[in-house]
């Protein structure tokens, strides 16, 4: 059964025949006989006997119309329910997020998020996986990649721009027996965020657009970005971050840039999510709160260098 069909008749019904129908719902009365009639053929009963004068409801077709009135009365309840969660910002988002962003999401975001929307909930998983936002049963992935989100049934975000920079500690840079070169990288110590450290590759070009490939064996690999930058503090190698990871590092002279000319593509932050339809409150204040926060940006202040 067609719920329109079903909507059609019970105007009919209520308003006590076709004409007076047509002229509350504004529907031609030939529509709306279309529509009972093929009611009637669906159900294979006789709803409403019909003649040029008046319309009579059937003793069939008063007991679908009191069941028409509860699926009226459930849909309302229904739409009720959707609008209070499009307008009640409470409940529990679950959200993807690589680990190395992480501390910036609570140190920037979270923190006055959670404080500004006390009903709600955040269950935050930390993962480098690409993961299945709509099959894992996730409200909103972040993700830094260099090209755009290619799924169809999901939506994006962007937050905003951003690149990976060398760096390393100066006690580090100063105990080199010179200063370091774009082909001495593979043969350095190096400290690299990703998995598998057999051998890791970095992507980099240079602010005049050539392009570099170092495969190297770094001497740690993490996941985690924070630990990688923990490492670079601690003078263990040269480590490829992005700027904003380590830009307040660099202002105290904690970190230099190395062979600042040379550097990664810009990525994208963005956030991934399943569609704007029906959208919770909860959602929908997440994603415009943190589209109001400042990001990965690919101005840096000037910085010692070697």
């Amino acid at each position: 059964m067609d719920l329109e069909d079903l909507r059609s008749f019970a105007m009919v019904v209520r308003h006590g025949g076709f004409s007076a129908a047509e002229r509350v719902t504004g529907d031609a009365r030939g529509k709306l006989s279309k529509r009972v009639a093929k009611l009637e053929r669906d159900l294979g009963a006789r709803l409403l006997e019909r003649s040029t004068r008046s319309v009579r409801v059937t003793d069939v077709g008063l007991e679908v119309y009191r069941q028409c009135e509860i699926i009226e009365e459930g849909l309302a309840a229904t739409r009720a329910v959707a609008q209070r969660s499009r307008e009640d910002v409470s409940g529990l988002l679950r959200i993807a997020c690589p680990p190395g962003l992480s501390r910036f999401l609570g140190a920037e975001g979270l923190a006055s998020f959670l404080t500004r929307y006390p009903q709600v909930r955040v269950d935050m998983h930390l993962t480098s996986r690409r993961v299945d936002i709509i099959g894992e049963g996730y409200d909103i992935a972040l993700r830094v990649e260099l090209e755009k989100e290619t799924d169809l049934s999901l939506t994006m975000r962007q937050l905003g721009r951003g690149q990976r920079i060398l760096v390393a500690a100066p006690r580090f840079l100063a105990d080199l027996a010179a200063p370091v070169a774009i082909d001495m990288l593979a043969q350095m110590p190096t400290l690299s965020v990703g998995e598998h450290a057999e051998q890791h590759r970095w992507e980099l070009v240079d602010d005049e657009g050539a392009q570099r490939r170092i495969l190297h064996h770094p001497r740690l690999c993490s996941n985690d970005s924070s630990i990688v930058r923990d490492a670079a503090l601690e003078g263990l190698g040269v480590a490829l971050l992005h700027e904003r990871a380590c830009r307040q590092d660099i202002a105290a002279g904690r970190l230099e840039r190395v062979l600042p000319q040379w550097h990664t593509t810009a990525a994208v932050l963005h956030m991934v999510f399943a569609t704007r339809l029906g959208m919770s409150a909860a959602l929908r204040a997440f994603i415009d709160h943190y589209a109001d926060q400042p990001f990965f940006t690919l101005e840096a202040p000037p910085l010692a260098t070697r």
